[in-house]
Formats: C-alpha cells, structure tokens, sequence
C-alpha cells in the first residue's frame, strides 16, 4: 500500500524558502503576513493559542461573532461558563500553490478565563497536516511555524511550517518583527526588522513631526498623494504620511496599531475633544425592528435652534441616569460592574424608554468585534491646523507628545461605560420630517473625554518622541 505523503512533508515543501512562500502568498492576492511560532500545546486536541482577548487579534478578519455555552469544567462559577465564536474565511496552501479550504476554521474566545483558541482548522478540509498538528504523532514538535496571509478581501492563507523542512531553520534565524507576545509580522516582500512595531512606529511619527506643516493629502488607490483638503484631513494626511490608504476596512493601520489624530488648539494637548472610540449601528430594540426613521420620530426631539420640520436625537446618554430630551436611560444587562466580568453571553448595552421598553441595543457580540478591531494597540497623535495664507489651503502640523494605549478588552470598555467613562453620544437627525421623503443621518457613536483614555488601557504611556 503506497503510503500517503502529508501536504508538507513533500519534497517542494521540505525546500521552500521563505521567499517562495511569500511570493505564493502574493499570488493568492495577501498584503499582510503574520508568523506565530508553535508551541507543544499548539495542535489540534489544545487549539493553538492566539491570545488572551480578541483584541490581541485586530490584524485576523474574523466574521460574526456568536455567543455561546462553554462546557468547561475550568470555572465552577456558571455566569463564566460562556464562550463566543468567530467563523474565519481560512485556506491552507501548499508548496506548489494549491489550496485547501478549511470550511469550519474558528476563533473561539473564552472570557472567563481569558484565552483566545483557534479551532476547526483540519475539520472539512482535503490538507493533509495530521501528522504535524496530531499530539499523538508530531503534534507537539519544536520547530513549526504558521504563517498567515491576510488579503482585503478579509480571505487568510495558512502555510504550515514543519521542522524538518529548510524554512523552519530560516525563521529561527530572523528577527521578526513583534505584533504581540504571540504573533509576529514579515514585511510582504520578504525584508524583516530588528525593531519592535513600538519602535518602529515611534521612529516614523518622529519624521512626520519633524516636517513641520504638511499639506493636507490622502493617498488614492495606486498609492499616489493628493491633494485633500476636506474637514477630515487631519487623519487622511497622516495616514498618507504612513502609506496607509484609505480603504473600508476595519483593521490596524500601522504595523498592528491603530494610529488616530487628535486635534488640538496647540501642543503638547490643549483644547482636546472628546474621542469617538467606534461607531455601530444597534443590532436590538426598536431602532433595529422598526427603523432608525421611525425611532427618530418616536423618541427624538425638536430641532434646538430652530431649524423647521427637522428632529433630532442626540445627547450625551450616561449610564443609569435618564437622558432630559430623549427619557431613555442607558444601562447594561448581563455584566457585573464590580468584579467587571461578563456575566451573560447574550448581554448588552441598552436605551431603555420609561415604560422598560428597549428603544435601542447593541449586544456585547457585536461591540466586541467593532472593539477587537480598533483598540488592542492604540497611539494617539496630537495636530494643529493651519491655513497656508498663499493657497487657502489646510496645512496641519503633528505633535511630538504621543500617547499609546496598549492592552483592552471588552469588558475594560463595559467597565467605563458602567461609571460614566464612556457614553453614548448620537447625533441622529431627520430632516423634512413631515415630508413623504424624510432625510435621515445616522451617527451612533460611543466617545470619551480625551484626558480619560487612559483608563481604557492596561498600559498607557505619554512619550516625548523627541527624546
């Protein structure tokens, strides 16, 4: 009986290089590659371990996230026996560039303890990795890698790396750049970095700094600046500045981390306004049944300054104290503020009318997900804005006093939600209200006081770049 030769352990595998890999990667449309080195645990009886939140994993485009009953026997408390799960669009592909769809490939996060596991990698798929991945065969060998190719398109390409192949002994020998305390990131072209993305990133907002008042710009999709000089170009400018394009992607900007622009009267951080942390649509209550429309007209208000047949809905909404124009009160269901724990994996925030009717709610699914993907690694860059008096145009000038906000996590957000920290501040309006064709703008947004970011993060540091 001829003996079935595993996807890697081929002849073409055991000589890839990783030059090779990455120009496959390339081919199947990747613009961004992440390498975790493997540890015994790591297999397909364990889940290889990603990291303690899902917001240690903004760069791994996970889809809905589903809550769940954990049947862990780790906890004996039952409010913590919960788990919530993540759907990947994921595909193994081998040395010649074939690919093997893995249909049932999950994140799954356990907030009780916490830990993130990636699971259903082998189920219902035609790669033959058993053998490295199987912790009764080699399944706990030193020496595997697996590298992973992010597209735009939201797809991930996983390349196993086994030790008795060539590349194994190559990563050993690089200097990877660190995302985390678990992934690494490998510059698509195949170059690497002795520096940590920290360094990395501190080093180039130094050189932005020190040009002074830069036109405002945006890169277009070929990775050409242009000229822009909207409201907004504050961040297009430094993001153009960076090589990020604009795009409709939720995801890190620079090397993992999410690089946002405040403005500022003058430096280091004078006349700071409040910081929109994400902006979701509620998924529950009236607004989601009835609609954002009819939601207006039942619970908005009266145009302020006057403006005629218009209504709007707005307001800051703080946690248990009831709103004067809208009556809605904010409150949280199925999380314990004092030991700031999830407590129901079907919780969430909600507006809540006099009558105890939910108006409006957003579930801790869909707000972990928006939170996973904006706010693991955080830095906040002060700017001025200016207006060149020859062109009558928007200059802006970006600070060397930066902040970095490192480590959070849903229930940190929840936490500061619960206190008044954080707050839900919309600025929904209806315009031609009494019309047949009413005009809607939606804006949900959740914010902080500037000044109060830091409590959102673990690890928050104010660093003088210059220095």
């Amino acid at each position: 009986m001829t003996e079935i030769i595993g996807t890697y352990d081929s002849a073409s595998a055991k000589d890839i290089t990783l030059k090779k890999v990455l120009s496959l990667l390339s081919n199947l449309g990747a613009t961004k590659v992440f390498i975790k080195k493997l540890a015994p645990n790591d297999n397909s009886k364990n889940q290889p371990y990603f990291g303690a939140h899902l917001t240690d994993l903004p760069f791994i485009p996970s889809g809905e996230l589903f809550p769940s009953l954990s049947k862990s026997e780790k906890t004996s408390d039952p409010k913590r026996k919960i788990k919530y799960f993540s759907f990947l669009k994921f595909s193994w592909f081998d040395a010649d560039g074939y690919v093997h769809e893995a249909p049932h490939a999950k994140l799954i996060y356990y907030p009780q303890y916490p830990e993130v596991r990636f699971s259903g990698f082998l189920k219902g798929s035609k790669v033959k990795a058993g053998r490295w991945m199987n912790p009764k065969k080699e399944g706990r060998s030193e020496g595997r890698w697996l590298i992973l190719g992010i597209c735009p398109d939201e797809r991930i390409y996983a390349y196993l790396v086994t030790p008795v192949c060539n590349l194994s002994a190559e990563l050993g020998a690089f200097n990877i750049t660190e995302v985390n305390n678990v992934f690494g990131q490998l510059d698509a072209a195949g170059s690497t970095s002795i520096k940590s993305s920290k360094e990395t990133i501190i080093a180039k907002l130094l050189e932005i700094h020190q040009m002074g008042a830069i036109p405002g710009q945006r890169l277009n999709a070929a990775l050409e600046l242009i000229p822009y000089n909207a409201q907004n170009g504050g961040g297009y400018t430094l993001e153009a500045q960076l090589g990020i394009a604009p795009n409709g992607f939720a995801e890190p900007d620079y090397l993992g981390w999410e690089v946002k622009q405040f403005g500022v009267s003058r430096f280091p951080a004078i006349g700071a306004k409040p910081t929109t942390l994400m902006t979701p649509e509620p998924n529950g209550g009236f607004y989601k049944k009835q609609g954002a429309t009819d939601f207006v007209r039942l619970y908005g208000y009266k145009d302020k300054s006057g403006k005629p047949d218009r209504l709007n809905f707005g307001g800051r909404h703080i946690s248990g104290v009831p709103h004067k124009l809208t009556e809605l009160t904010l409150k949280l269901v199925g999380f314990d503020p004092e030991g700031s724990k999830i407590t129901n994996a079907e919780g969430f925030i909600g507006l809540y009318d006099k009558s105890e009717n939910i108006a409006a709610s957003w579930s801790f699914a869909k707000l972990m997900d928006h939170w996973k993907r904006k706010h693991s690694q955080a830095v906040y860059v002060p700017c001025t804005k200016q207006m060149n008096l020859q062109s009558g145009t928007p200059e802006y000038h970006f600070g060397k006093n930066i902040e970095l906000g490192v480590g959070t996590d849903l229930e940190l957000f929840l936490g500061c939600m619960h206190s008044g920290t954080v707050y839900y501040d919309p600025g929904i309006k209806l315009e031609h209200a009494s019309s047949a064709s009413p005009k809607l703008k939606r804006r949900n947004q959740f914010r902080v006081a500037h000044k109060k970011l830091q409590k959102l993060y673990k690890n928050f540091e104010f660093v003088d770049i210059s220095q």
